[in-house]
């Protein structure tokens, strides 16, 4: 009743006004079915779906979703938000439903968070603090501890204010799923009460927010930063420190960065502190490492005309423990369509140490045809038990357009690793919005074939088939995501259409 309500309230607004908006619709199934799935300890089939629907006018626009992932029942969530933007008026925007929130540089509130941690590639530029409450525009961002709530932007006199408040249904199983029936028990089990409100100038930011659960009179976690970003001479000194709250004590978080942007060389340098005992519910720090204290620096530099040089390492310690990144890549654009990379990324943690090499290739022959390879060389050491791993891979994609309204995808992957740690990582096959990349390790071959065609103006049909088999094994995966056999096969289609 409650999701029932929130869709004819959205579709309803949609009716008010004028505007135009656009239509995902998503459908993927795997072959074989996983354990889970032929014991019946999942409740649901072996298809992925979902679908989105987003409107938009001069006044608001709203975004509602609809989603089930492989072994859950149809349909596992529906959520959606909606957001006011009033012109000529001191209130910037309104927003209700569910929400995704990013205020300051993430240390205090920030939800959802990152994916993944951010290379050191992109260490050359400084984080960004954001004044941003909108809806959800992801499954990602409700499934499991969704930010259900109401925010508010406001502006006057060169101050932005920023609110706000929620009470969001928490699953007390992390993970985000609903597949067996230990995970459906556990779904929207908590009440999240949290609040959180931001003042903020063009140079500088402070930031509050608290949380409690269920019906407790106290919060559960309690953090206030303080960010700023000035320019000193030709440099930027940015940066945003925290204090943390909650039941094992106060904790402090923060980082610092100086940076220059050149013409041609841009370069920064960070201090930072992450400790594992800071409370990092709802918060996506720039560089997602816990870490007592971490330095990094990295450049960009176009050294030649079609030229281009990134580099980027951090050294983080925590307690008795230390870890190493570092990465270097370049980049050349050659005259006739046609571009290199080559690259390493090195890794130290205490007595491991591991290296991933990369030499690729794009070349456009023609404006129809582009063609695209890749080869890796990785490695990985420990002196503590002085065991050691090599690997290598290679990769090929083509994409062909016989015809305007017609695009073709097609190529593959095959490696061969001594084990998981020498992995390498190849680009599969992918729908806009998903993220495509797969890990392959002992002897693996991936084979993808995709086809994009625009029926209509703003309408595109897209179908995937993606097969991935591993030599000399009996059963992929482990637990209940084990298939039998040496071999996954992922079939889908995505339908798009802009009205």
């Amino acid at each position: 009743m409650k999701n029932s309500f929130i869709v004819f309230v959205l579709l309803s607004l949609a009716a008010l006004s004028a505007g135009e908006g656009d239509l995902r619709f998503r459908l993927q199934r795997r072959i074989p079915d996983c354990r889970g799935t032929l014991e019946h300890y999942y409740t649901g089939d072996e298809f992925d779906f979902y679908n989105r629907l987003r409107y938009e006018s001069d006044l608001f626009r709203f975004i509602l979703l609809t989603d089930k992932a492989r072994g859950e029942d149809w349909v596992d969530i529906i959520a959606g938000g909606a957001i006011w933007t009033p012109a000529g008026s001191p209130v910037n925007s309104v927003s209700a439903g569910w929400l995704k929130a990013y205020l300051g540089s993430g240390l205090v509130i920030a939800f959802p968070g990152r994916f993944s941690s951010i290379s050191e590639l992109a260490l050359y530029k400084p984080p960004n603090a954001r004044n941003r409450i909108e809806p959800a525009t992801s499954p990602w961002s409700c499934r499991g501890n969704s930010l259900t709530g109401a925010g508010v932007l406001l502006s006057a006199g060169g101050i932005d204010i920023s609110v706000l408040a929620a009470l969001s249904p928490i699953d007390s199983l992390s993970g985000g799923y609903h597949r067996s029936s230990s995970e459906v028990q556990c779904r929207n089990v908590l009440t999240e009460k949290l609040a959180a409100v931001r003042i903020s100038g063009r140079k500088w930011g402070v930031t509050a927010a608290a949380s409690s659960m269920n019906d407790s009179t106290e919060y559960s976690w309690f953090r206030c930063g303080i960010d700023w970003n000035t320019d000193l001479g030709g440099m930027n000194l940015s940066g945003e420190t925290s204090v943390g709250v909650d039941s094992s004590g106060t904790t402090a978080a923060a980082w610092g960065s100086l940076s220059q942007d050149l013409t041609v060389f841009r370069h920064m340098l960070m201090v930072m502190r992450n400790p594992e005992n800071y409370p990092s519910e709802r918060t996506s720090p720039p560089i997602s490492r816990d870490c007592d204290i971490g330095f990094c620096y990295g450049f960009r530099w176009k050294a030649f005309p079609r030229m281009a040089l990134k580099a980027g390492g951090g050294t983080y310690f925590h307690e008795n423990s230390s870890l190493l990144l570092a990465s270097f890549e370049t980049k050349y654009r050659f005259p006739w369509h046609m571009e290199a990379t080559t690259g390493i990324r090195t890794r130290t943690e205490d007595d491991e140490f591991s290296w991933r090499c990369w030499l690729g290739n794009s070349w456009q022959p023609q404006n129809r045809l582009n063609i695209r390879t890749k080869l890796q060389v990785s490695g990985w050491s420990s002196s503590s038990d002085d065991s050691t791993e090599t690997g290598a891979g290679l990769e090929l994609k083509f994409r062909y357009m016989p015809e305007n309204w017609l695009t073709l995808d097609f190529g593959g992957a095959a490696c061969s690793t001594d084990g998981y740690n020498s992995r390498i990582y190849a680009g599969g096959s992918s729908f806009p919005g998903v993220f495509g990349s797969t890990v392959l390790y002992d002897r693996s071959f991936l084979l993808f074939c995709e086809a994009s065609a625009e029926i209509s103006d703003g309408f595109f049909l897209r179908c995937v088939f993606e097969r991935k088999a591993v030599e000399d094994v009996e059963v992929l995966g482990s637990g209940w995501e084990e298939t039998e056999g040496d071999s996954r096969t992922e079939l889908g289609f995505q339908l798009d259409y802009a009205f």
